[in-house]
């Protein structure tokens, strides 16, 4: 689609203005990754607590590879040690 279009649907181009708590993963190579620095730096700029974590070399929804990968276990301990806390 036209950038028209994304503007309307991405929630990069949304109000964050009174959003809980966010916590991001992300890799730094995959296809999101740069929307996904744009999203926390905009809700963080709303006065959204963001925590961002980034992992190197992992392929989209690398999480989801917990029971093979190292790097994904890891993500989801991240994740459970911020719901822990939030």
């Amino acid at each position: 689609g036209n950038h028209e279009q994304r503007v309307a649907i991405s929630p990069v181009y949304q109000s964050f203005v009174g959003l809980p708590p966010l916590c991001i993963v992300v890799s730094e190579h995959e296809a999101v990754y740069d929307q996904s620095i744009l999203l926390a730096n905009k809700a963080r700029s709303e006065g959204v607590c963001v925590v961002l974590g980034v992992w190197k070399y992992m392929c989209h929804v690398f999480p989801l590879l917990c029971a093979f990968l190292p790097e994904s276990r890891q993500s989801v301990d991240f994740m459970c040690d911020w719901i822990k806390n939030h």
